[in-house]
C-alpha cells in the first residue's frame, strides 16, 4: 500500500451499495481533472485497492488514519454493515474530520429538541454515527440505478459535484464550470497537437519512420526478454510462494504475450492457488462447489495482535467470495464440516454453531450447540443425520438432525431440510480429561465411530458402537500410538499416523481395526504428521515433516501419487488440509505469509492444488482411461470410448468438468486385455457423435450413442489388425486402415452385413476423409507417401494423387472441417494441404526438433497440435493456412498421444498414466484463473527487484 494519505476514505456496504463505492470512487478521480494529470483526487475504495479475500484491517485503519473525508454510502445495508459500523468507529478515534454522506436508500431523520438524528425513524445510518454531528448536515442524495453511476448522467454528476467540492475546497459551480473548461481545453488542446504534428509529422515522416521502427523493436525486444526472465522468476519462487510465481506469469503475459509466457500461463494450474488468511479450519461442500476457510480468534498479547474469529465462503472453482461473516469473538475454530446439503457446522469456542447456506449468498446462522469444552474434531455420518464431535475434557457427544420439523430440537433447517437439534442424544467419555478427545471418524455405516485420545506418544485410536444413542460402547480393541488419523467417507477403512508410520487399517463390521497395510514412503519421510485428510476415490492427503504435501491412492494397493513442495516450516505446522469431493484439489492451511513485510501479522497461507490428474496438475479436467482408447466427438460434445472394460460416455458441454453419462460393462472382442499388434484398442465417433466404433485384433464392435446414456451394441465386424479408422462425412461409411492388408470399407447403413463392401488396394497407419467428398486420405504403412482415393463408386475406388514431399515415415494425417489437411512425419516435418481437384496444393511446412509422432486439429481449423520426439506438446494457430507457433509445452513422459481438440481451446490427450487429460489452451481464460488465487498482490519491493526499469503495475 503507498505511504501517501487520501483525500477520502468511502465507507459502504458490499451487499447493498456494491457499485456505488467504486462508482464514486472513479467519479471523484475523473471530475474536474486537469488534462495533464491522471486523477484530480485520491480516494481510498477497498473494492479498488484490496483483495476480497483479505479482510486486512490494518490496512484499512492506515487508509482511515490518512484520510482528509469521510464519504458514508449510507443505506440500510450500510446500517447494519458490521465492517461500516468498525470504519466508523475507528474515524472517531482519531482527530475530528469532516464526513460526507451519500444516501442511497432508507430514511435520515434530525431531531432537532436532540440534537441528533432520530433513531428511531433513521435506517440509513449506522448507530457509530450517533452523537458525531452538532447540527443537521445536508447530504447528497443518489437514488439511481446502476446503470446511471456514470459522470455522463447529470444526476450522478451533481453528485459527484456536491461531493468534490469540499474535497477540493472551493465551490461547486465553480468545479463544475471548471470541469466544463477542462473538457475544452483538453479538446482545444489535442485539435492544436493535432495541427502541429500533422505539419511536424509530414516534414518528419521520413527520418522518424526509421528511428520508431528501431525504437519499438528495441522495446519489443526488451519486453520479451523481461517477460522470459519473469517466467524463470515464476518458477523459481512458485513452491515458496505460489502466489507471487502466478502474478509473475501474468506479469509476463500482459508485458509481451510471447509464445513462452503464454505456454507458461496456460501451465498455471500446476501452481498452486493461494489465499491469505490465518485458517485454522478447511473444508468443502458435498458437491465440492463451495470452499469454507474459517480463522481462529485470538486475544491481543504483547507479542499477537487481536484477531477476530472469521468466516469465508468461497465459489470453490473460481474463489470468488460468497459471504463471510464475523464470528464476534475472540474464540478459535479448530474445525469445520458441512451436513446435508446446506448446513454448515463450525466448532467455535465451547460451542457447536450450524449456519444455513443452501443460499451461499445470505448465509443464517441457526442454532448454537451448547458444549462441555473447546471441540477439537468433529464428523458427521453417511447419512448426513447425525454430528460426532470430540472434545478436549475427554467426551464425546452426538447430536441427531431429524426432518424438517426438528425431530430432536428446535425446528426445520430451512434450505437443509433438516431439524436443529437442542440437546445432544448421547454423552460418554472414551478419554480421561488429562488425554482429551481429540479425533472422531464415522465408520461403518454411521454404526460405528472412531474416537483418538490425547495427541502425545501415548495417543490410541478405538471404535465404538454408537447404534443405540443410549448405549454407546467400544466395539473393537484400541490401537496405540495413534496420533492422528481420518476414516475413508465411505467408512470401510481408516489411515492413522502409528509409530512414525502410515498405516491404512480395515474397519471390520465388529469394529475391530484389522489388516494394516503400510502406505509406500519416500526415502526423506519424516514420521511427524501437522494434519492428514482422507478423501473419496480412496486418496489420502498429509503435511508434515520434510517440506510436502503428500497423496496416496489407496483404494487398492497404496501407491504415492504426487509429492507438492511446500516450504518446510509452513508443512511442519500446518493447520488444516481438506480434499474436495471428486479429488480435484487439495487445500492446505498454514500460518505465516510469504507475501512481503508490509503484510498483517495474523496473515497466513492456503494454498490450493489442482488434482484433476495429480501426476499432470496442467490438466484441467481427467477421466480415467487405463488401457483404453477414447475420441471426441466433431462437435466436441461427447468422449466416448472403453475404459478397463466398459464403455464410457461423457458429455462435454462444458468441457472442464466433464459429466459422465454412462459407463457400461460390454462383453465385446475389444476389451481392455485385446492385444492388437501396437497394443491399441480404437475408438472412433462418427460425425454426428451417434455411431462408436471399436476396434481391436480381429473384429470391429460398433455402437449407437442416440441415448448416451443407455448405449446400445449393434454389430460386431471381424476384422485384420486395424491401425485407423474413418467415417465419411455422412456417417455412412466407415474405412478400417490395416498394418498389412488393403483398407477395408464398412456400411455402417447395413449392420447386419458383416463383411467389407469394399477394399482400397493400400495398406495405410492412417487415414481420413475429405468433409464433404468422398475422398479418402491414406498415409502408407511405415512410408512417407500419402494416397488420395476416389470413392464416389466405392466397388471400384481410384487413386486420384499421390504425394511424397515428406523424406521418412508418415505417422498422422488430420482434417479441419473446412479441408485443410495436415500430416506429421518422422523426419521432423508437419505439413498442411489443400486438396483442389486431384492435385495437393502445399500450403506450409513446420519444422520440428524431432520425430513428430502425432497430430491433432480443432474441427473449426483455427487450431494445429503436435506431440514429438523432444516430448513437447506444440500448437499453432492457423490463419491463412498459416501456422504461427501459439503454445510449446514440454510434457516429458505424461502425454501419450493427442485424442482431439473439443472446441478450439481444449486438447484432450491420453496419458501414460492411465487417463484421458483435458487442457485449457486459452491464454485469457488461463490468465483469469492465474489471477483468481494469488493472495496479496505483488508489493512495490518484490515489483522492483524483478522489473527495476518499469513503474510499479499489479498485473492481477
Amino acid at each position: 500500500m503507498p505511504d501517501a494519505g487520501y483525500d477520502a476514505f468511502v465507507s459502504y456496504s458490499h451487499d447493498a451499495d456494491g457499485a456505488v463505492g467504486p462508482a464514486l470512487r472513479d467519479g471523484l478521480h475523473l471530475f474536474a481533472r486537469p488534462w495533464n494529470r491522471l486523477r484530480a483526487l485520491r480516494v481510498f475504495c477497498d473494492r479498488r485497492a484490496l483483495d476480497p479475500a483479505d479482510g486486512l484491517w490494518s490496512t484499512i485503519r492506515q487508509a482511515l488514519d490518512t484520510s482528509r473525508f469521510l464519504i458514508l454510502v449510507a443505506s440500510p445495508g450500510a446500517a447494519a454493515s458490521w465492517w461500516v459500523g468498525r470504519e466508523i468507529e475507528h474515524w472517531r478515534t482519531g482527530p475530528r474530520r469532516p464526513v460526507l454522506i451519500v444516501r442511497t436508500g432508507g430514511e435520515i431523520v434530525w431531531d432537532d429538541a436532540a440534537g441528533d438524528f432520530d433513531w428511531d425513524r433513521t435506517t440509513a445510518l449506522p448507530r457509530a454515527l450517533r452523537g458525531w454531528f452538532a447540527e443537521e448536515p445536508q447530504w447528497v442524495d443518489l437514488e439511481v440505478p446502476p446503470g446511471r453511476l456514470s459522470l455522463r448522467d447529470s444526476v450522478f454528476l451533481d453528485a459527484v459535484a456536491t461531493l468534490a467540492a469540499p474535497l477540493h475546497g472551493r465551490a461547486k459551480d465553480d468545479l463544475l464550470g471548471e470541469d466544463v473548461a477542462q473538457h475544452r481545453r483538453a479538446q482545444g488542446f489535442r485539435r492544436a497537437m493535432w495541427a502541429g504534428l500533422s505539419v511536424v509529422a509530414l516534414l518528419a515522416v521520413l527520418a522518424a519512420a526509421w528511428a520508431a521502427t528501431e525504437r519499438t523493436s528495441a522495446l519489443e525486444q526488451r519486453d520479451k526478454a523481461l517477460a522470459g526472465s519473469l517466467v524463470a522468476e515464476a518458477s523459481a519462487v512458485r513452491d515458496t510462494q505460489p502466489g507471487l510465481a502466478r502474478q509473475l506469469l501474468a506479469a509476463a503475459y500482459r508485458l509481451a504475450p510471447t509464445p513462452q509466457a503464454r505456454s507458461a500461463v496456460v501451465s498455471g494450474d500446476e501452481i498452486p492457488r493461494e489465499l491469505t488468511t490465518q485458517a485454522s479450519a478447511l473444508a468443502y461442500s458435498d458437491d465440492g462447489s463451495l470452499l469454507v476457510v474459517a480463522r481462529s480468534g485470538q486475544t491481543e498479547t504483547p507479542l499477537y495482535p487481536e484477531i477476530v474469529a472469521h468466516v469465508w465462503l468461497y465459489d470453490a472453482q473460481s474463489l470468488e467470495v460468497l459471504s463471510d461473516w464475523s464470528m464476534e469473538s475472540r474464540d478459535g475454530i479448530p474445525a469445520a464440516r458441512f451436513v446435508t446439503p446446506g448446513l454448515l457446522v463450525l466448532g467455535h469456542g465451547d460451542e457447536i454453531v450450524v449456519t444455513d447456506v443452501t443460499d451461499p449468498r445470505a448465509p443464517a446462522e441457526r442454532a448454537r450447540l451448547a458444549a462441555p469444552s473447546r471441540g477439537d474434531a468433529f464428523d458427521v455420518a453417511p447419512d448426513g443425520r447425525t454430528l460426532a464431535a470430540a472434545f478436549d475434557d475427554g467426551t464425546v457427544r452426538l447430536w441427531e438432525f431429524g426432518g424438517a420439523d426438528g425431530a430432536n430440537g428446535t425446528g426445520g433447517a430451512g434450505g437443509a431440510d433438516a431439524g436443529i437439534p437442542a440437546g445432544p442424544v448421547a454423552t460418554w467419555r472414551p478419554c480421561t480429561a488429562e488425554e482429551g478427545a481429540h479425533q472422531v471418524g464415522f465408520a461403518g455405516s454411521g454404526d460405528l465411530l472412531a474416537v483418538g485420545c490425547s495427541l502425545g506418544p501415548d495417543a490410541t485410536a478405538a471404535v465404538w458402537d454408537v447404534t443405540d444413542p443410549a448405549a454407546v460402547e467400544r466395539a473393537g480393541e484400541p490401537v496405540a500410538q495413534v496420533r492422528t488419523f481420518d476414516v475413508a467417507p465411505d467408512g470401510r477403512h481408516l489411515v492413522a499416523e502409528t509409530d512414525g508410520t502410515l498405516v491404512r487399517w480395515e474397519i471390520a463390521p465388529s469394529g475391530d481395526l484389522r489388516d494394516p497395510t503400510p502406505l509406500p514412503l519416500p526415502l526423506d519421510y519424516e514420521g511427524y504428521v501437522s494434519v492428514l485428510a482422507y478423501g473419496d476415490h480412496g486418496r489420502v492427503a498429509v503435511v508434515g515433516e520434510g517440506g510436502y504435501a503428500r497423496v496416496w491412492d489407496v483404494a487398492d494397493e497404496p501407491a504415492l501419487l504426487v509429492e507438492l513442495r511446500l516450504p518446510a516450516w509452513d508443512a511442519m505446522n500446518a493447520k488444516a488440509v481438506a480434499l474436495a469431493p471428486g479429488a480435484g484439489a487439495l487445500a492446505v492451511a498454514t500460518p505465516g505469509s510469504d507475501a512481503g513485510a508490509d503484510v498483517a501479522a495474523e496473515d497466513g497461507t492456503v494454498r490450493l492444488w489442482n488434482l484433476a490428474d495429480p501426476l499432470e496438475q496442467r490438466a484441467r479436467a481427467s477421466v480415467p482411461a487405463a488401457r483404453a482408447d477414447l475420441d471426441v466427438s466433431a462437435d466436441g460434445r461427447t468422449l466416448a470410448g472403453l475404459v478397463d472394460g466398459d464403455l464410457y460416455v461423457a458429455d462435454l458441454t462444458d468441457p472442464l468438468r466433464p459429466e459422465p453419462l454412462a459407463r457400461i460393462p460390454v462383453d465385446i472382442a475389444a476389451g481392455p486385455d485385446a492385444d492388437t499388434f501396437f497394443g491399441d484398442v480404437l475408438a472412433r465417433l462418427g460425425p454426428d457423435g451417434n455411431t462408436l466404433v471399436i476396434a481391436s485384433e480381429g473384429a470391429l464392435d460398433v455402437f449407437d450413442l442416440t441415448d448416451r446414456a443407455h448405449s446400445r451394441h449393434v454389430a460386431t465386424w471381424p476384422s485384420g489388425v486395424p491401425t485407423d479408422l474413418a467415417f465419411r462425412s455422412d456417417g455412412d461409411l466407415l474405412a478400417v486402415a490395416r498394418f498389412d492388408g488393403p483398407v477395408a470399407l464398412y456400411d455402417l447403413t447395413a449392420p447386419d452385413s458383416p463383411q467389407p463392401v469394399a477394399e482400397v488396394p493400400t495398406a495405410g497407419s492412417s487415414l481420413v476423409f475429405l468433409p464433404g467428398r468422398p475422398v479418402l486420405a491414406v498415409a502408407g504403412t511405415l512410408s512417407s507417401t500419402i494416397e488420395l482415393w476416389d470413392l464416389t463408386a466405392y466397388g471400384t475406388p481410384v487413386q486420384v494423387a499421390v504425394d511424397q514431399s515428406h523424406t521418412y515415415q508418415v505417422a498422422g494425417l488430420a482434417v479441419t472441417g473446412d479441408g485443410l489437411l495436415a500430416s506429421v512425419a518422422r523426419d521432423s516435418s508437419v505439413r498442411t494441404w489443400r486438396v483442389v481437384g486431384d492435385q495437393f496444393l502445399a500450403r506450409s511446412t513446420i519444422t520440428d526438433s524431432g520425430d513428430v509422432n502425432d497430430l491433432a486439429v480443432s474441427a473449426g481449423g483455427g487450431r494445429l497440435a503436435t506431440l514429438g520426439r523432444d516430448r513437447t506438446l506444440r500448437v499453432y494457430r492457423l490463419a491463412d493456412d498459416a501456422p504461427t507457433l501459439d503454445l510449446s509445452i514440454p510434457v516429458g513422459d505424461t502425454t501419450q498421444d493427442l485424442v482431439g481438440f473439443v472446441g478450439e481451446d481444449v486438447l484432450a490427450v491420453r496419458t501414460d498414466h492411465g487417463a484421458v487429460d483435458l487442457w485449457g489452451l486459452d491464454a485469457d481464460a488461463a490468465l483469469e484463473r492465474l489471477c483468481s488465487g494469488t493472495g496479496h498482490p505483488i508489493t512495490r519491493q518484490q515489483w522492483a527487484r524483478v522489473l527495476p526499469d518499469l513503474a510499479y503495475e499489479p498485473p492481477c
